[in-house]
């Protein structure tokens, strides 16, 4: 979905801009969290 909107995404998906949003903050939480414990091994 790299180059949609929130709101592209979430009509391609057939879900709400926020659930969009909402999922989009979680996975940059958790890839942060990856690249973090990547990082100090």
């Amino acid at each position: 979905f790299g180059g949609l909107s929130l709101e592209e995404t979430a009509e391609v998906l057939n879900v709400s801009p926020i659930t969009v949003k909402r999922d989009w903050v979680a996975a940059r939480a958790w890839l942060k969290g990856q690249l973090h414990h990547a990082a100090i091994r």
